[in-house]
């Protein structure tokens, strides 16, 4: 083969090959992976406890409850202060409650999230602290919890029969884009009651503890504070954050609209209408026959635009 026939096919060798390096440039894309973190599920529900004070490492919702306040550390539990003295508040106890969000009190009856469960604490002496009980599989939907800046999750690590995603760590992958089959992260009375903010995801009506997870609302029946009984839940939408409750009626903010239910028959939740907005972080909060719907955009809550939307609920 003489020298000019080498250069051509080495030409055409070359060319081929940056052919095909670019169509698999056209055929990858780099995706920022969320791998749960796991832990078996007996150890998880072993590790709730009472604790003596500690500093709060990173700060999540806030409850009041009498003369105490109650702060959640994301995901790691609850730390108790006492703010009899407003001047000088007092870490008094931490309750280790792995994968927690919210609380809710009733009585000196402490309700908390842990993952899939529900788990029952009597506060009545704060220097005596018991968990009196755990309801357990009654927040399937809890998972759906996502690290910002996910564009997936991947589930093919996790066995829910035996393990309890307890966080999550973030992996770039470089993945051809017909291949990559993972989930998209867009698709997760005269009695004593505390006061949650305008962020709570629980809340106590009557005799009954609604909690909101990513997509539904669970629903059970408190009339034996010690033993909350499981009634089942309600499909709401996707996204859901909030939950408020103004006289016989819920009111639950997604990251795309709100939605009112009737609590009048307060066993059984029944829509009553939603209203749409642009997608954003969605807290509701309501006053006589105004809804007031705070949107914050940017970061993981979606668009640029953070409004307020104040709406008419006289009509529900």
């Amino acid at each position: 083969m003489n020298t000019l026939c080498k250069s051509i096919l080495m030409t055409l060798s070359l060319a081929l090959l940056v052919s095909c390096d670019k169509n698999n440039d056209d055929e990858f894309v780099n995706y920022q992976v969320a791998v749960p973190v796991t832990q078996d599920i007996a150890d998880f529900r072993a590790s709730v406890a009472i604790e003596s004070a500690q500093s709060i490492r990173q700060a999540g919702k806030i409850y009041t409850y009498e003369d105490y306040i109650f702060v959640n550390d994301k995901l790691q539990g609850i730390h108790i202060i006492d703010n009899s003295n407003p001047q000088n508040p007092v870490k008094i106890k931490y309750l280790k409650i792995p994968a927690n969000e919210d609380i809710a009190i009733r009585n000196n009856i402490l309700y908390a999230d842990s993952g899939v469960d529900l788990v029952v604490f009597d506060i009545s002496n704060m220097q005596s602290i018991s968990l009196i009980n755990r309801a357990e599989d009654v927040f399937p939907a809890y998972r759906d919890v996502v690290p910002e800046g996910a564009d997936f999750i991947d589930y093919s690590s996790y066995d829910p029969s035996t393990e309890v995603i307890v966080d999550f760590n973030i992996e770039t992958r470089r993945e051809r884009i017909d291949d990559f089959a993972v989930i998209s992260a867009n698709d997760a009375g005269a009695e004593s009651g505390g006061q949650g903010g305008s962020l709570a995801r629980f809340n106590i009506t009557g005799n009954h503890l609604y909690a909101v997870d990513n997509r539904n609302l669970n629903i059970f029946d408190i009339t034996n504070l010690n033993s909350p009984v499981d009634l089942g839940d309600e499909h709401v939408g996707w996204e859901i954050e909030t939950i408020f409750n103004q006289d016989d009626y819920l009111y639950i903010g997604s990251t795309a609209g709100m939605f009112i239910y009737s609590i009048e028959n307060p066993s059984t939740p029944t829509f009553q209408s939603v209203i749409s907005h642009v997608v954003g972080c969605d807290p509701v909060v309501v006053q006589g026959d105004l809804a007031y719907v705070t949107i914050r955009g940017g970061n993981e809550c979606g668009q640029d635009l953070s409004i307020l939307e104040v709406i008419d609920v006289s009509d529900k």
